[in-house]
């Protein structure tokens, strides 16, 4: 299979491009919209290139008329219900008898909006640096430094850093409210297929999240090592059973069961009473995640290891502190690759 980069081609001209430019500002587009089509374009590993764009339809046709050159005419193209024929064959033939350069006109001004489009990106990857956290996190407080402006300048600036769905005016405004919601409130807009949700100081962004509430597995520990392969994207867990106590490993150890109890790895929990390994007191597990700082959406995540019906650990937080390996002990040792 070849993974080599490949040059495309394309035969846009200038009056496609003015098309373009109408049909962005008849959607109420910004600079990004209007800037209609660029000479070159990264698709991936592929480059796409349009090297007629300042070359009108009507050289083109002198110039394949002069070699006799012959086409194929795309029938559809005389279809004024499609809002680009329309434009082509009824409103850029009435521009142009009233204002005859105004094709390349509407180019320049294409070509300002890509400037001003360039420049507006600049700012963004510098507000970026600002106020990122890490990858897919922004700090509520160096957002709130920012005005309406800028602010939204910055959210579709990192929206297309994860190749999102632009979100509408409305839905910004919204979430720039949201900011400053009461800190006991973890509002959340939905943009497209993804959400951003305020949670302590942070703005995550997150994709649509399955409900993985009734999934439950029963483990089969007669193997020294197995995996189990999480719903909705979670990942995958690593078991290893190690019989004797091993101090290079890196994860914490945990007690094997006895021999008739069932382990079970379920995300779904009664809200126990707990005493996690790095407590000195027992705390509902609710409570206990809220103390982890855990955002509430992720706690509906987390896979809980039980020994029959008892809880014995909170994948990746952690170990209740009666099943905490203690040494020369066999042991389990559970990580999660997500």
């Amino acid at each position: 299979m070849n993974t080599s980069p490949s040059l495309i081609l394309t035969g846009h001209h200038s009056d496609d491009q003015a098309e373009t430019f109408l049909l962005a500002l008849k959607r109420g587009s910004g600079l990004k919209g209007l800037s209609a089509m660029t000479s070159e374009t990264k698709q991936g590993k592929d480059v796409l290139l349009r090297p007629l764009l300042n070359i009108t339809r009507a050289q083109i046709l002198d110039y394949a008329q002069q070699l006799q050159l012959s086409w194929v005419e795309d029938e559809s193209n005389t279809d004024i219900c499609f809002d680009r024929n329309f434009l082509r064959n009824d409103i850029i033939p009435l521009l142009t008898n009233r204002w005859p350069s105004i094709v390349n006109t509407i180019n320049r001004s294409s070509d300002h909006c890509r400037e001003g489009q360039l420049l507006l990106e600049e700012l963004a990857a510098d507000d970026l640096k600002f106020c990122q956290k890490d990858g897919k996190n922004l700090s509520v407080g160096c957002l709130k430094q920012l005005s309406q402006s800028r602010f939204n300048n910055l959210i579709r600036y990192f929206l297309a850093q994860h190749q999102c769905l632009m979100p509408s005016t409305e839905q910004l405004v919204q979430l720039y409210l949201q900011l400053n919601a009461a800190d006991d409130k973890t509002p959340v807009v939905k943009v497209g297929d993804n959400y951003l949700r305020r949670y302590k100081g942070v703005l995550y962004l997150t994709p649509q999240f399955g409900d993985v509430s009734d999934w439950q597995v029963e483990l089969d520990l007669s193997d020294d090592e197995s995996f189990i392969e999480l719903p909705d994207d979670l990942g995958k867990l690593n078991i290893v059973k190690v019989v004797l106590y091993n101090d290079q490993k890196t994860t914490q150890g945990i007690i094997l069961p006895g021999k008739m109890q069932k382990v079970t790895l379920r995300f779904s929990h009664n809200n126990p009473s707990c005493l996690p390994d790095y407590r000195n007191h027992s705390r509902s597990l609710k409570k206990v995640l809220q103390e982890l700082n855990i955002p509430t959406w992720q706690r509906k995540r987390i896979p809980f290891l039980y020994y029959d019906d008892e809880l014995v650990a909170a994948i990746g937080f952690f170990v209740c502190q009666a099943y905490v390996l203690q040494e020369s002990e066999p042991s389990l040792h559970i990580t999660w690759a997500s």
